[in-house]
């Protein structure tokens, strides 16, 4: 199987944020995503909660997936994504996942970089996505 990721497009990971509170965020994919994107959109969910927890005033960014099951045709259909918060330290946080409510694995997420403001970037994205389910 040879795979094209000339047209890798992080923004298309994610479809829609259904919940999210202090320890646990919900997320919803698109169907027909490379499974590349399904592995970002299940990235992408543990930062934007960690980014969330902490308005939007640290970075984010993946240290490791672990214990993921091989599921055929991943993304073929939307996923729904449930990662819920384990544990958090100063440089980073663990969460485990579920997609369509199945045990997937665990992710680390590391964190750095508190700042006086917030990334406005990260803020709208997860605002557009949130709006995006309501």
């Amino acid at each position: 199987m040879d795979l094209d990721f000339s047209f890798f497009d992080p923004s298309r990971a994610l479809e829609a944020i259904l919940h999210c509170d202090a320890r646990q965020i919900t997320t919803r994919t698109a169907k027909s995503l490379p499974a590349y994107l399904a592995l970002e959109a299940m990235a992408q969910t543990c930062g934007l909660h960690l980014r969330q927890r902490h308005d939007f005033r640290v970075q984010a960014y993946l240290v490791s997936m672990t214990d993921l099951p091989y599921v055929p045709g991943l993304g073929d259909e939307p996923l729904t994504i449930s990662a819920t918060l384990d544990a958090e330290t100063r440089a980073g946080a663990s969460y485990s996942l579920t997609v369509n409510d199945d045990p997937a694995g665990r992710i680390v997420m590391g964190r750095h970089g508190f700042t006086d403001a917030p990334d406005t970037l990260f803020r709208n994205r997860f605002a557009c996505l949130s709006s995006t389910f309501a």
